[in-house]
């Protein structure tokens, strides 16, 4: 016995030995993989937003500008229910601004973050570090994942995945070591998880598969544990699915039956799969295969079948090993949400979607190229393994060009579909932008041929026709749009102005009035309305709606200036030149201001000082102030 001591301990420290040593080559090959995935995903940091969400997200996005805690808790945005992520998006706002990098930096970063949860993860799952360190290569580099991670308004798809792994993680932990403490870990960061995107929801179901992969009793007890995660995920659900109607993004059951959708969602089902192992023909946007109303060919009836006979062969494969059955059991319970059996937008699959669910199928790459490689087929696993890892790095890196721009964008969406409506109006709204006239309007006619009751296209059309003072045209498009959707702010807002530019303050009232009722938290519309107002020599009600724009914007100098001018007409020349002042003040060069207030110091008595801001608005180039000293000052 004492001859094999020394023996034994000599044994356990040559172990202890190659056990970190193994650790130090699994972290140094960890780090080589975010090296990798950080180089594939480096053109990012050079792009800029697109007009897809990142506009209402970022840039117009007043409850983020203001830090509207009580509205980001408490408010739908978009169709969402997603405090966490508006949160981290108010926060972004105030390191970054509108600098488009530093939000491209934090959602690479998270990326980055969630390549290392997905191999803890597969280590808790499989014991086999090598099976990890590949399904997080893939995780890493694939193509698939550029949509959540180039665009910036899919921060919330990060950050879900972020806590939804940690949750699993923890739950793993629970279940190997039955520490308590573990599960309510698992509990805590599920929620966060739902707070950030409600796609989290299909996390109780992953459990239940991981319970069967690590061979649990389907007893009481084991059930009673995900009860809490399943009422979690309910309430979560039901507020996804009110936030969705509030934007009218859940399309009416009548329009697709319940056979169509169920083909449509074997369709995304099939073409996820072959996304992420053929991922060549990626796109922003995936139209349904037919139209609305039109009789879908015969070969789209052959998906169900697939799918049918793929699961058959999935359950037929339990009497092998659980690996395959846990693997696509993950991928379908993570993504069966957003198969479109509730029709949500005018996408029938999205690559953001495949986010999570891509990991059972890159767990399953990795347990398969582990078996290669054992297999004493070292050189054909390396050689495949390398292929992969060069293709779809230099497929990831030109796929963040597409996201660049909108313009690069939407050119990508249309050069694979021709029938996406929403690609025409956006990229008809970038050649608006740049003042393209014919461009604009080539677009925005054909999204209204592809789509005929696409309201926000002739609200669009509208607005380019106003700019070239083509007005009862632009009318025409404006009732369009309003008539297809008869909440339409903007539609209202704008012809609102048109009314305005052919001098009908009653009728431009009555629009603004509209839109006020439809959201009253816009300042510029009842700036507007005042002014309307005030042509209509209703000064009480111009000064309230005034008051309001100033309370809801108190930095916008032409609220101040246009309220100035009503105390003026008024003779309240002390608070006109009160507002003139504080138009002054926010804006130094507003030369209507200067103005203003100049003669209103005129008119007060106080020529020298009303003088000198006349001569402030010649300067800064107001030409009508040229007369108004003369009159006054000379």
């Amino acid at each position: 016995m004492q001859v094999n001591i020394p023996i034994k301990a000599n044994s356990k420290k040559k172990a202890d030995s190659n056990n970190k040593s193994h650790q130090k080559v699994n972290i140094i090959y960890l780090l080589v993989i975010l090296l990798i995935s950080f180089l594939a995903y480096l053109p990012v940091l050079h792009n800029g937003f697109v007009n897809w969400d990142d506009d209402q997200y970022i840039q117009e996005n007043w409850i983020i500008h203001t830090f509207n805690i009580k509205e980001i808790f408490t408010g739908y945005f978009m169709g969402n229910y997603h405090p966490l992520t508006m949160l981290v998006l108010a926060i972004e706002y105030k390191l970054f601004g509108i600098a488009p990098t530093g939000y491209h930096l934090i959602n690479l970063l998270i990326h980055l973050l969630n390549i290392i949860l997905v191999y803890k993860l597969i280590v808790l799952l499989s014991d086999k570090k090598y099976v990890a360190l590949i399904a997080c290569l893939l995780f890493g580099i694939h193509p698939i994942h550029v949509e959540s991670v180039a665009w910036v308004s899919e921060l919330k798809d990060l950050l879900y995945a972020f806590f939804f792994l940690l949750s699993i993680i923890y739950y793993l932990k629970f279940i190997k070591s039955g520490d308590k403490i573990f599960y309510f870990y698992s509990l805590l960061l599920f929620l966060p998880a739902l707070l950030s995107k409600a796609m989290a929801a299909s996390l109780p179901l992953a459990m239940l598969l991981i319970d069967y992969f690590m061979g649990r009793k389907m007893n009481l007890k084991n059930s009673l544990e995900k009860i809490p995660f399943f009422i979690l995920a309910l309430i979560f659900g039901v507020l996804a699915i009110f936030a969705q109607k509030t934007t009218g993004s859940i399309a009416d059951d009548t329009l697709f039956t319940l056979s169509h959708r169920i083909i449509f969602a074997c369709y995304g089902f099939v073409n996820y799969f072959i996304n992420i192992i053929f991922p060549f023909q990626l796109s922003a946007f995936y139209p349904y295969p037919v139209k609305i109303g039109s009789e879908i060919s015969s070969i789209y009836y052959l998906y169900p079948f697939l799918v049918i006979g793929f699961l058959a062969f999935v359950v037929y494969s339990i009497r092998f090993s659980r690996k395959l059955v846990f693997a696509i059991g993950f991928f379908s319970a993570t993504i069966i949400l957003v198969l479109q059996l509730i029709p949500v937008g005018a996408a029938v699959m999205a690559d953001r979607y495949a986010y999570i669910p891509s990991i059972g199928l890159f767990y399953l790459a990795g347990e398969g190229l582990n078996l290669l490689w054992r297999k004493k087929s070292k050189f054909f696993t390396s050689m495949l393994l390398s292929a992969l890892l060069i293709f779809f790095s230099i497929k990831t890196y030109t796929r963040c060009e597409v996201w660049k721009s909108g313009m690069s964008l939407w050119n990508d969406v249309i050069s694979q579909y021709q029938n996406v409506s929403l690609a025409y109006n956006s990229r008809g709204v970038l050649f608006d932008n740049e003042n393209k006239f014919n461009e604009a309007f080539s677009d925005y006619s054909k999204a209204i041929e592809l789509n005929p009751r696409y309201d926000k296209a002739y609200n669009n059309r509208g607005n380019l026709l106003m700019k070239g003072n083509k007005f009862n045209e632009a009318k025409f498009d404006y009732n369009k749009s309003i008539a297809l959707e008869p909440n339409f702010f903007g539609a209202y807002k704008n012809r609102a102005h048109l009314y305005e530019s052919i001098n009908n303050p009653d009728s431009a009232f009555i629009d603004y009035s509209k839109a006020i009722s439809l959201d009253s938290t816009v300042a510029e519309i009842y700036l507007y309305r005042g002014i309307q107002l005030q042509k209509l020599n209703r000064n009480d009600e111009a000064l309230k709606d005034y008051n309001d724009a100033a309370r809801l914007q108190p930095d916008n100098p032409k609220i101040y200036y246009n309220r100035g001018n009503l105390f003026g007409m008024q003779n309240k020349y002390a608070d006109a030149i009160n507002d003139f002042s504080l138009a002054i003040k926010i804006k130094n060069d507003y030369a209507l201001a200067y103005f203003g207030r100049g003669i209103t110091e005129c008119n007060a008595g106080n020529k020298e000082a009303g003088c000198s801001d006349l001569q402030n608005s010649i300067k800064l180039g107001f030409q009508p102030a040229v007369g108004a000293f003369n009159n006054y000052c000379q």
